[in-house]
């Protein structure tokens, strides 16, 4: 069984607050997923065992926890091979390893004829991004990252050029920085528009964690500041906790030749894609 786990932007991402009993943050955010992905084996085995093509990626890791809450939750005796072909990077706000946990947990289930109503809460219990990849495609997300809502919304001519400058940002320690909350809030009206286009994003596109980490890691500012005098695109933001660019177009050819050109200028990591809907 082999299944693609796509990666994930954040058009629109907001902490509005952190519940003092656990410690986790209250977001409002517009998540879009993205055709770059990483591509998931999964193989009938003797004993679990997850295998990734980065060395780098640690053994506690969300596939392993995936595989390993499955098994438990649902008595399964079938132990699975996973091997991971990783292209989305770690590190870079793209919500990878959350994709891995969704798209390993959604084959499982699918498999072992589990519907989507049970598996749910495990993948909140891995990580606050993973339900948004049991859903896909343009989504609100709230609360601590539970609450999905599925916009019939699709983007129409926009492409997005993503460049991972090969320094990775703890999401722990981006939300630390964060000491004023002062929701910005998604003006309602933008969410219902007749085209969403570049007009539609260049009304919406926000990030939080950006002022915080550009303050407190200004080597990733500048390399937004030398890549926003090169690419020439209509809009650019970080997604997530970063460390990841986003540059977004409405010429196709345009996207896939910076995408290139970024590559052989910089040495950084560039990806092409699209918008994705299951």
């Amino acid at each position: 069984m082999k299944v693609k786990s796509y990666a994930k932007i954040n058009l629109f991402l907001d902490i509005t607050g952190v519940d003092e009993k656990d410690g986790y943050h209250y977001l409002d955010s517009l998540f879009q997923e993205v055709t770059l992905h990483d591509e998931i084996e999964i193989k009938k085995s003797e004993y679990d065992c997850v295998i990734f093509n980065n060395p780098a990626i640690s053994r506690d890791n969300t596939v392993s926890k995936a595989l390993c809450l499955f098994r438990k939750t649902f008595s399964i005796s079938q132990a699975y091979s996973i091997t991971v072909s990783k292209i989305i990077p770690a590190g870079s706000g793209l919500g990878g390893g959350s994709s891995n946990a969704a798209a390993v947990l959604r084959a499982l289930a699918a498999f072992h004829k589990i519907s989507m109503m049970d598996i749910a809460p495990l993948g909140e219990k891995i990580g606050s991004d993973v339900p948004f990849f049991f859903t896909g495609g343009l989504c609100r997300v709230g609360g601590k990252g539970e609450i999905i809502t599925k916009s019939a919304l699709k983007l129409k001519n926009i492409y997005f050029v993503i460049v991972y400058p090969g320094k990775p940002v703890s999401t722990k320690w981006a939300y630390s920085l964060i000491n004023a909350y002062n929701p910005a809030g998604m003006d309602e009206n933008n969410l219902n528009p007749r085209n969403a286009d570049i007009d539609f994003l260049k009304k919406i596109v926000y990030n939080k964690f950006q002022f915080f980490v550009f303050n407190n890691c200004p080597e990733l500012a500048g390399v937004k500041t030398k890549l926003d005098g090169f690419l020439d695109s209509h809009l650019s933001f970080m997604s997530g906790s970063g460390s990841s660019l986003v540059y977004v177009y409405t010429d196709r050819e345009k996207a896939r030749r910076m995408t290139a050109e970024t590559r052989t200028r910089f040495g950084f990591d560039a990806f092409f894609c699209e918008p994705y809907y299951r």
